[in-house]
């Protein structure tokens, strides 16, 4: 947070956004010939960019919000590098974002396949876009007017709305301006930090495309034969990586750099948002290096396609919250994480990569119509006192067979398989409402006596999974 300093931090609460009460302006504009709207005696720092756009909100009293139009799209659309290029990149068609969405009419919860190589980062923003087409509309204004101003020979400063209609709580850091000589009559939004008008969803699960697995659970080791000087490593990075406007490269393994931040939607931190992932893939793609080769000293973001030796890179945002690391394994999880290590001759598959976590999600899935979860579903924490329980989902495949294994977070952990196919993407989400309903009915000793490892041994009848 040093490179964004507080200003004046104002909270506008209750704030109504919808067409009546918001209108796009330039920046130099004179508002009724009565002032400008950002008079140049106390903010001279936009002289060069009077005819750049900013979205105006009215507030009580005769003041208004001013919020520049990039400031609006990269704090509701910025979440991932790869969804912000896709608005500057117009017409913005919907399989450019996702491939397809559909929402559980009763539950809420929002079953989505993002599209090739966008980032989980904005599962969330993307499922806005999906579900809401104010928020659709939104998303296509800034591509659709740089393209307008272009064609028109004129320059090009895009515009940007709201994604949404209603109420909100708006955080933001800025500048009190007088206008027509009555001080704190204009707030210049410098950087927006929170905004609090619900998501059209409850949870979210959702999918990626060409992106980098996890490494796999089973431990790697090299054979001896194996010559170093052919080992599939990843070229060596420079401590001080430029990023440069070029197209990156077709031929070097894309990385992703995170960007922490406060958390800017609160409605999110009560939804779970997560995904499945594969733990036992295939190698990911990387270039095949010799220990001495040379570094790369240039990253770029957006599309691949040129021979250069820059890296692309995808800037995505995590909140601030999560301060675990994926890698780091609940406690309850652990052994059955690490008897899972031994087994052969299997797909092992994470459906609960969360981005709490990375591992689990909260048992939600018995909430009554009110969001009232079974109390028996509740877990007291020491630090962080009565939460809901923790849920991890692995599927095991091999040929056509298939099943689900459920723990849930207790004392000892409450362990049950499931049949399934692997078809149906609501299978998830049955599974753990049987294991809820299961573990709510049964007293907390009733699970699997052996181990998840040992019991999927059993399963498919194979004496050589396990060392």
């Amino acid at each position: 947070m040093a490179l964004r300093p507080d200003y004046e931090l104002e909270e506008f609460a209750g704030l109504q956004i919808d067409k009546e009460s918001t209108a796009i302006v330039k920046a130099g504009l004179n508002l009724n010939n009565e002032g400008f709207l950002l008079p140049i005696s106390e903010h001279p720092w936009h002289i060069q960019c009077t005819q750049s756009y900013c979205l105006m909100v009215h507030l009580p009293n005769e003041r208004r919000l001013i919020i520049p139009c990039m400031e609006l799209a990269r704090f509701y659309f910025g979440s991932s590098s790869g969804l912000f290029s896709k608005l500057f990149l117009p017409p913005l068609f919907r399989d450019a974002l996702f491939s397809s969405a559909s929402l559980d009419p009763y539950s809420r919860r929002l079953q989505i396949d993002l599209a090739e190589k966008m980032s989980g980062a904005s599962a969330a923003d993307i499922g806005r876009i999906a579900l809401d087409p104010i928020a659709a509309r939104a998303a296509r204004i800034v591509g659709n007017s740089c393209l307008r101003a272009s064609t028109a020979g004129l320059p090009i400063y895009p515009q940007a709305r709201f994604p949404f209609e209603g109420k909100t709580n708006l955080i933001a850091s800025g500048r009190w301006l007088s206008h027509g000589g009555v001080p704190k009559s204009t707030f210049l939004v410098y950087n927006l930090r929170s905004c609090s008008h619900p998501f059209p969803f409850r949870s979210l699960q959702y999918t990626t495309k060409g992106t980098q697995p996890r490494p796999k659970l089973q431990k790697q080791t090299r054979s001896p034969t194996e010559d170093p000087k052919f080992q599939r490593l990843p070229a060596p990075e420079s401590k001080d990586s430029a990023l440069v406007e070029k197209d990156a490269s077709s031929k070097l393994a894309g990385k992703t750099k995170q960007i922490r931040e406060v958390a800017r939607f609160p409605d999110l931190e009560r939804k779970s948002i997560w995904r499945s992932m594969r733990l036992t893939a295939e190698e990911s793609a990387a270039e095949h290096v010799s220990p001495g080769a040379s570094t790369i000293d240039s990253v770029a973001v957006g599309e691949t396609g040129s021979e250069r030796r820059v890296r692309p890179v995808e800037l995505s945002i995590v909140s601030g919250k999560n301060s675990s690391k994926p890698e780091s394994i609940p406690l309850f999880l652990r052994d059955t994480v690490q008897g899972l290590q031994q087994l052969k001759g299997l797909t092992v598959e994470l459906l609960t990569n969360s981005q709490d976590d990375g591992w689990t999600v909260p048992i939600s899935v018995l909430a009554n119509a009110d969001g009232e979860v079974a109390p028996e579903l509740m877990f007291y924490c020491p630090d962080q006192g009565l939460r809901m329980r923790k849920a991890a989902v692995f599927a095991f495949k091999r040929n056509s067979e298939h099943v689900c294994a459920v723990i849930i977070e207790a004392d000892p952990p409450h362990t049950k398989i499931f049949p399934t196919t692997g078809q149906d993407a609501n299978e998830v989400w049955l599974t753990l409402r049987c294991a809820a309903v299961d573990f709510a009915k049964a007293a907390p000793s009733d699970t699997l006596d052996s181990s998840l490892a040992e019991l999927i041994s059993w399963v498919f009848d194979e004496e050589d999974l396990s060392d």
